[in-house]
C-alpha cells in the first residue's frame, strides 16, 4: 500500500487541490461543457508525477497496455465506460476486432489484451483477437496463467475489409477494428484504407503524432482550467521545448540541444525561486514520438547530454520497432515524492472515453525521484487506488486517499481533453 507524501505539499498546490476537492461540482460541469465540445479518444493512459509543489502529467498514451494492472474490483466501470464510447463512435457495433502489438512472448501484454477483451465482451460485444504478425499463420492459443488463454488469429482481407476466416470456413466480419497498437513499426499494409472504421484512428499512432504536440494542446487547455481554478498554471503543466534534426550517433545538432536544455533549466529554476524550492531542477529528453520508455534520459546539466558513452547514444538514437529518432522532446522533469514500501512510484490513470475507470502506480526500487521509472526492473501496484477516482470525500482532507486520487482524475481527464483536441487538428 502506498505511503503518504513525505514532504508537505506547497501551500499553492494545497490549495489547488482544495480548490478541486471543494469545488468538485463546478469542475464536473466545467469538464461537461468541455466534452460536449470536444469527442474524447477513444482510450488512454496518463503518467502523472507529484512533486509536492506540482502535480502534473509526464506521458499521455493513445494505446494503453497495463489493463491487466487494474483493481478488479472497478470493472463494472470500465465496462459502463466502454459501453458509451462505443456508442458514441459506431452504434451499430456488434462485432469489433483487436489488432495487439506483436508481444507474442510478454505475457505481461498478453495478460493487458486479455482484461481489455474481457471489458469489450462485458459491454456487449463480439471480440477477437487479430494479428498482423506474418509469423502467425492459424489461430494461436497462447497460456497467460494455469486457468486463462487468449488466442490470437491471423488477419484477412479482402478488398477493403479486414475479417478472420474460422476453421469450418465462416468469416467473422468485425463492424469495427480497435487497435492496442501504436504503430511504431509503421502502419502495416493490411489494414491501411480498409473500409471498417478504425478506433483510435490510425493518425493516433506515433507515425504522426507527436508528443510535443499533446503538451502544446495540453498546456491550452491547463491555462483555461487555470482560469476556473485562479492558480498558477505552472502547478499542473510541465514546461518543454521540441528540438528537430537531432542525431546523437553523429552529435548533430548538439549545440541546438545545449541551448534547449540551458534556457529550459533557467526557466524551471525561476519558477523554483518564486515559490521557495530547494531542489535541483532538471529535464527530461525523451524521443518526441515512442512508447515504453525507450529513447528516454534525465539532466540536471547540459554537458550531461552531449558526453555520453557510446552505448547511451545508440540507446537515444533508436526506440520501440529499430524507429530512429530525429525529434525529441525536452521536458520539465518533475520529482516524484511519492513511495509504495520506499520505493519510488508515479500514478498511472486509465480512461475509456472521458470516464477515469481506475489506475495504479509504476514502481521501481532502483530509481530516484528525479529518474525515469519507465524502465526495466519496474513494477506495477495494481491496487493502489482503493477507491474509483471519481468521488471526493468533502468531508476529509485533500491527502485522503478518495481525495488524492479525485485529484489525480481531474489532471488526467485535462490531459485527455487535450488529446481530444490534438486529434480533431489532425
Amino acid at each position: 500500500m502506498n505511503q503518504p507524501l513525505k514532504i508537505n505539499l506547497t501551500n499553492e498546490l494545497l490549495e489547488l487541490e482544495n480548490f478541486i476537492i471543494h469545488r468538485s461540482c463546478d469542475i464536473e460541469q466545467w469538464f461537461r461543457i468541455q466534452w460536449l465540445e470536444n469527442q474524447a479518444p477513444f482510450y488512454g493512459s496518463v503518467d502523472l508525477r507529484n512533486s509536492g509543489f506540482k502535480l502534473a502529467p509526464v506521458d499521455m498514451n493513445l494505446f494503453p497496455g497495463g489493463f491487466n494492472n487494474l483493481n478488479p474490483d472497478f470493472a463494472p466501470l470500465a465496462v459502463q465506460a466502454a459501453s458509451v464510447a462505443i456508442e458514441k463512435v459506431c452504434p451499430e457495433a456488434k462485432k469489433v476486432l483487436i489488432i495487439p502489438e506483436k508481444h507474442t512472448r510478454n505475457l505481461f501484454y498478453l495478460k493487458n489484451l486479455f482484461q481489455f477483451k474481457e471489458i469489450l465482451k462485458n459491454s456487449g460485444l463480439e471480440v477477437r483477437i487479430g494479428t498482423v504478425d506474418s509469423n502467425i499463420l492459424e489461430a494461436t492459443d497462447i497460456l497467460i496463467d494455469d486457468h486463462q488463454s487468449i488466442t490470437l488469429e491471423p488477419i484477412q482481407r479482402r478488398d477493403d475489409i479486414l475479417y478472420i476466416k474460422d476453421r469450418d470456413g465462416t468469416e467473422f466480419v468485425p463492424c469495427s477494428v480497435i487497435l492496442n497498437n501504436d504503430l511504431s513499426g509503421g502502419v502495416p499494409e493490411k489494414i491501411k484504407d480498409i473500409g471498417q472504421q478504425v478506433i483510435p484512428p490510425i493518425n493516433a499512432g506515433w507515425p504522426t503524432r507527436r508528443k510535443s504536440s499533446h503538451f502544446r494542446y495540453y498546456s491550452q487547455v491547463a491555462k483555461e482550467f487555470s482560469l476556473l481554478t485562479k492558480c498558477d498554471p505552472w502547478l499542473i503543466d510541465p514546461l518543454f521545448k521540441k528540438i528537430d534534426n537531432l542525431d546523437f550517433s553523429t552529435r548533430e545538432g548538439e549545440d541546438k540541444l545545449v541551448e534547449t536544455i540551458d534556457n529550459l533549466l533557467h526557466q524551471i529554476q525561476n519558477k523554483y525561486d518564486e515559490y521557495n524550492i530547494s531542489q535541483d531542477p532538471y529535464v527530461v529528453i525523451k524521443a518526441d514520438a515512442g512508447t515504453y520508455g525507450m529513447g528516454v534520459m534525465t539532466v540536471k546539466k547540459s554537458s550531461e547530454a552531449i558526453n555520453l558513452n557510446r552505448k547511451m547514444r545508440k540507446k537515444m538514437s533508436v526506440v520501440k520497432e529499430g524507429l530512429s529518432v530525429s525529434e525529441v522532446l525536452v521536458q520539465e522533469g518533475i520529482h516524484t515524492e511519492e513511495t509504495i514500501n520506499s520505493a519510488v512510484a508515479e500514478p498511472v490513470v486509465y480512461m475509456i472515453d472521458h470516464f477515469v475507470i481506475g489506475g495504479f502506480y509504476r514502481v521501481h526500487t532502483l530509481k530516484g525521484k528525479d529518474e525515469n521509472l519507465n524502465s526495466p526492473g519496474m513494477h506495477f501496484a495494481p491496487v493502489a487506488f482503493d477507491t474509483s477516482c471519481l468521488m471526493p470525500d468533502q468531508g476529509r482532507p485533500c491527502h485522503d486517499k478518495a481525495n488524492r486520487f479525485y485529484a489525480y482524475g481531474v489532471i488526467a481527464r485535462l490531459s485527455m481533453l487535450a488529446a481530444a483536441k490534438e486529434l480533431a487538428e489532425k
